[in-house]
């Protein structure tokens, strides 16, 4: 018969001294996750229960990051009368083992754990420490991975004596897996071999990294197969990069979905989508809330903000789109401005398909250009072109000859 398992993660900081900060331990990031939410995400592949979380004095901060859908309870042991038994055994209700796992050791994996169980169970222990030392202590077990018999802890705790207990130590095939982040020196420590796991998982499903020791992945990011990766990409949060991509150097993702057979190069993308096909930078800025179409060229020095670009069109450098609704199949010249702020509020500029703008042509929002419309080069639009329309919006030339002459001869 299956193990029922209770997972509790103790969030009590060992020291938060030495990692010299105002944000609590278990707060400080491994590879784009917090360790508190590493260790909820293992107890979510141990267990379909929610684990309860074991805090100190750091309650409110932690209760700001943690989803209370993915925690079945929180306690705060620096207000509480329980003891550390008392809440252990509270915490464990009727499940029959129980996990303690602290939110400090972020290289545990869900094998180690599934093992420490087995064997917990194969051997009929009254506790299992993943330790190099079997101990127990009331000061350090908060702080250790450690297996229990909830049958065991309740016979503790009605007995309120000691007892002869059989308690043993266990240790993981991969013994950096019992690393202590309680300073910045291991929290640097931790950062590399996680990254350095995640990017050789990546690996092992198809995707090519030129150098994965200067390669930034996130816990939380997805890659498909044959994803060509060069050095000094960083893909942080739910990033999703589709299949056939390539990431030449230097980019910077966050949050967002990139789909197939796209090419990025020196990039920062956050937040936004990018259609099949197309090709981002170099030296582009995608801020959030945009989404590029298939087929789309993102040029050199561009810059797009919460706008939508529709398949097909270019905008091939030192431009900024800003609030702007682009159709299909546009051309964006050198230097074209959206101003969409006047002051005081965002405006939106709407740019039809077919649509041709001109170099150094400032849209001035609200406007409008319709489909197949033509703006000249070095105009300033402050009303709606119509479609098929050509807009011409500057001074006309002057030439005066001799000028040159006269300026001297004064």
């Amino acid at each position: 018969m299956e193990k029922s398992i209770s997972v509790i993660i103790s969030a009590i900081s060992a020291d938060d001294n030495a990692m010299k900060s105002s944000i609590p331990l278990p707060m400080h990031q491994v590879c784009g996750r917090s360790m508190l939410h590493h260790a909820i995400n293992l107890a979510q592949q141990i267990t379909y229960t929610p684990p309860s979380i074991l805090v100190d004095k750091n309650l409110e901060q932690i209760k700001e990051h943690v989803s209370t859908s993915h925690v079945a309870e929180l306690i705060d042991m620096s207000t509480t009368s329980f003891s550390d038994l008392e809440a252990l055994t509270h915490l464990a209700e009727d499940a029959d083992m129980l996990i303690l796992l602290p939110a400090h050791m972020p290289l545990i994996t869900a094998t180690t754990i599934q093992n420490i169980i087995r064997f917990t169970d194969s051997q009929g222990l009254d506790a299992t420490v993943m330790s190099l030392e079997s101990s127990l202590s009331d000061v350090s077990f908060r702080h250790q991975l450690c297996c229990f018999s909830t049958k065991w802890l309740n016979d503790m705790l009605i007995n309120q004596e000691s007892q002869q207990s059989d308690i043993q130590s266990f240790h993981p095939s991969d013994l950096s897996e019992l690393l202590v982040v309680n300073n910045r020196v291991n929290l640097a420590i931790a950062e590399a071999r996680m990254r350095l796991k995640i990017n050789e998982n990546h690996m092992r499903n198809g995707i090519t990294f030129l150098d994965p020791n200067q390669t930034y992945i996130g816990a939380d990011v997805q890659i498909g197969c044959d994803t060509l990766i060069y050095p000094g990409n960083v893909l942080e949060g739910n990033t999703v990069i589709g299949e056939g991509c390539i990431l030449y150097p230097n980019n910077r993702l966050k949050n967002s979905v990139i789909s197939d057979q796209v090419s990025i190069e020196s990039s920062v993308i956050l937040d936004s989508r990018v259609g099949q096909d197309s090709t981002v930078g170099p030296f582009a800025y995608i801020r959030p809330d945009s989404t590029i179409g298939s087929n789309v060229r993102i040029g050199d020095f561009v810059e797009v903000k919460k706008s939508v670009i529709g398949n097909g069109s270019k905008v091939s450098h030192l431009t900024y789109i800003g609030d702007a609704q682009l159709g299909e199949d546009v051309n964006v010249g050198c230097g074209v401005v959206c101003v969409n702020y006047d002051g005081k509020q965002k405006q939106q500029v709407t740019v039809g398909d077919k649509a041709f703008i001109g170099c150094n042509v400032n849209l001035v929002a609200p406007v409008k250009v319709e489909d197949n419309a033509y703006v000249a080069a070095g105009s300033t639009i402050t009303e709606d072109v119509p479609a098929k329309a050509l807009a011409i919006a500057r001074a006309r030339q002057i030439n005066k000859d001799g000028w040159v002459d006269k300026r001297e001869q004064k």
